[in-house]
């Protein structure tokens, strides 16, 4: 029954289910108006329950649709609850909201217009949100993908028109993406683009890997056409040809099938044995990560096959997988961008998941049955290995990480959010998005690997998980490095004698190194130059202390510094804002850039031991980020006997002992003044053993995989 108002004399009676939606839109008020953002997520979750329990969704819908108007906050908060609502008038309210000033606003709507079902109004805004690029062509994309489902006849011709109207070549590539998705109807219009010398490459490269996912003569013909041409398309072609033949292949579990076989997928670059572009763009600790683990995982007796993938070029990507000759071990390429559309943020990313989904489904099917693939970040892959993975029945294993829950308590704590700082970072890094995606991955995935933390079943809480389905396996794993690594590292000499052994790298940083400056210890980081990772505060930190940077030299590295992306020319420019190079402390400071994996090893060993000519020993590590989820830089620190400083949020307060293996720094802190008490700890008797003896006993990279495998096996029964 409808609620109605009840007049008696002069004042309104307020009925039950009246009372009941507007208690709703005022708690939902309150929570957007709180200033609480570290619980926003949740109580907004929770929210959104309630509205779907109520009674009256009509009347709730116009008051959440009010509510929308009354501020950003409010309507991201709004829109939460409206789309659990089962009333028409909530379909138009999120399409009022694609014309919001604001671009969170409209981003949220787009996004979970998909939720709803199809209607042929918001469609031309769509159109217009789809060009846009980033994450908010993945919006538009996916919602309007998600209505060609059940009702193509509203999405294709609109989407063919407003193709014959565009001219931007990056714009057109990105209505092709969507007609590569909507159904066989388009096949004639993808044959025609891809064909079209005319046409960008961009524009061409999209339509052919849609191609490459469908069936006929005619697209047989026009692939292998292309395929031959020496120019760029041709290596599109050639992908796009290698896909069909590998669809041949199947993905279910073998009967002859004895171990395990794993598929582990970053979208980050460079990922070979040697990660010979670690630190560079976003190729920091994960890459590490993988291509250590995989090495471990593949050395087991109860593993068949790892398939590690990465991201790179076309050319790499059609080339198939790269194989180890001496371990069960794959690596593969998924090409995700093109000259038009490269991708310079993360925020660009989003707009690859098209070709993000194909390149996944491609390498899946190379590698043959798989009994598991393992997820981490919140990101456009994980998006995509996940939707792939439903799609052929695959099991997912999910590394749960408060991520970006922490973000937003550790700018919380530092009283460095507002209404208005808060919706700049959920513009910027789509927060809001990715805790949900996060919350989403977990509930549909078969396993969960959390992070240690003291109570780490609290972790399923913090990311919005109050119960889990009783067949998914959750353990907890401890990330792990490669102690062997290190120990390799430990052998390379410290004197330039041994020419035979000389390490390049540890002779060229003596080289940079002024000779007044020769023989002070070193600070060290390493990491991704992007914001998160603090490469700025470090610098910061020691520049501002003078008994810092006249007693020991800084030595960065990470970055790729001849060619950097443009997040990586940002912390480069800050960096060269608060020591010019002019400024006479700038001497004191080396920027290394991204190095491989070993390199880095034997930077560490060598500050803690000293290189002769160079520096002394008893040099200490900093990690400048406000929060690290687990931090396997610090970690390699520790093993190779450095004094670390880490932040105390997140992982490294699990194994760094305050005071004695390191210290902990809470995000307001003074960095500087932690890296004095650090060399304060360098001579503590048996302090770097123990910091080895804690990573060599909990955080091997051996130790994680034999835990990883323990986790994965149980359900290949279940298949």
């Amino acid at each position: 029954m409808r609620n109605t108002i009840v007049t008696t004399g002069t004042a309104p009676l307020i009925t039950h289910h009246q009372s009941a939606a507007h208690l709703i839109v005022a708690e939902a008020r309150s929570v957007a108006q709180s200033g609480d953002y570290s619980s926003m997520l949740g109580r907004s979750a929770q929210l959104a329950e309630q509205a779907r329990r109520s009674n009256d969704h009509a009347l709730l819908a116009l008051e959440l649709h009010d509510l929308t108007e009354e501020g950003p906050i409010e309507a991201l908060v709004a829109i939460e609850a409206l789309v659990q609502l089962n009333h028409h008038y909530v379909d138009s309210a999120l399409a009022s909201l694609l014309y919001c000033k604001d671009q969170a606003v409209r981003r949220h709507a787009s996004w979970r217009l998909g939720q709803r079902k199809p209607s042929s109004a918001p469609i031309p805004k769509l159109l217009d949100i789809l060009i846009i690029g980033g994450i908010d062509t993945m919006h538009a994309h996916r919602t309007l993908r998600s209505w060609s489902e059940s009702a193509a006849h509203l999405i294709v011709q609109p989407a063919i028109d407003r193709l014959d109207t565009e001219i931007k070549p990056a714009a057109r590539a990105r209505i092709v993406d969507l007609l590569g998705v909507v159904g066989p109807e388009t096949d004639a219009v993808l044959l025609r683009l891809a064909l079209s010398a005319e046409e960008a490459l961009c524009v061409r490269a999209a339509a052919t890997g849609a191609l490459g996912e469908r069936s006929g003569a005619l697209i047989d013909a026009a692939l292998k056409q292309l395929a031959v041409l020496d120019e760029p398309i041709g290596n599109y072609a050639a992908l796009a040809l290698a896909s069909r033949d590998s669809d041949k292949r199947t993905l279910v579990e073998s009967s002859k099938q004895t171990g395990l076989r794993v598929v582990q997928m970053t979208l980050m670059e460079g990922l070979d044995r040697q990660l010979s572009l670690g630190g560079r763009g976003d190729t920091g600790g994960i890459a590490s990560l993988l291509v250590s683990l995989g090495e471990a995982l593949a050395t087991r007796d109860d593993v068949d096959h790892v398939l590690t993938i990465g991201s790179g070029t076309v050319a790499n990507a059609a080339r198939g997988l790269t194989s180890s000759s001496k371990i069960p071990l794959s690596y593969g390429t998924l090409a995700i961008s093109d000259p038009e559309r490269e991708i310079d943020t993360p925020n660009d990313t989003w707009e690859y998941l098209p070709a993000i989904e194909r390149g996944i489904h491609h390498q899946l099917r190379l590698a043959g049955p798989i009994d598991v693939l393992h997820l981490r970040m919140a990101d456009a892959g994980t998006l995509a290995g996940a939707y792939v993975a439903a799609a052929a029945g695959i099991h997912t294993c999910f590394s749960a990480a408060p991520d970006p829950h922490n973000v937003i308590e550790s700018l919380q704590a530092r009283g460095e959010l507002d209404d208005q700082s808060f919706m700049q970072l959920d513009t910027q890094s789509n927060i809001w998005f990715r805790a949900r995606l996060i919350e989403e991955i977990a509930r549909g995935a078969n396993q969960l690997a959390l992070f240690p933390r003291s109570k780490p079943m609290d972790l399923l809480g913090d990311i919005g998980i109050a119960t889990r389905r009783m067949d998914q396996r959750v353990a907890v794993v401890a990330e792990g490095i490669d102690i062997n690594l290190l120990r390799r590292a430990s052998e390379v000499p410290t004197t330039r004698l041994a020419s035979g052994q000389r390490s390049e790298l540890l002779d060229d940083l003596a080289d940079l190194i002024q000779p007044s400056r020769r023989g002070l210890p070193l600070i060290v980081s390493v990491g991704r130059f992007n914001p998160v990772k603090g490469m700025e505060r470090v610098v910061s930190a020691w520049a501002a202390h003078r008994d810092l940077h006249e007693a020991c030299n800084l030595v960065i590295v990470g970055g790729d510094l001849e060619a950097p992306t443009a997040t990586e020319r940002a912390v480069i420019g800050e960096i060269d804002r608060l020591v010019p190079i002019t400024d006479s402390r700038r001497c004191g400071l080396i920027l290394l850039g991204g190095r491989p994996r070993a390199d880095v090893a034997q930077l560490l060993v060598s500050a803690a031991s000293g290189h002769d000519g160079g520096w002394s020993a008893g040099g200490v590590y900093v990690d400048g980020a406000i929060k690290e989820e687990f931090g396997l830089a610090v970690l390699e620190a520790m093993a190779a006997g450095l004094v670390v400083v880490a932040p105390s949020t997140g992982g490294p307060s699990t194994y760094v002992d305050h005071g004695d293996t390191g210290v902990l720094v809470d995000p307001g802190d003074d960095l500087g003044r932690a890296m004095h008490e650090a060399f304060e700890l360098v001579h503590l008797q048996g302090r770097a053993q123990r910091a080895r003896t804690v990573v060599e006993e909990r955080y091997s990279i051996d130790m994680m995989a034999a835990q990883l495998a323990k986790l994965y096996r149980p359900e290949i029964s279940a298949q």
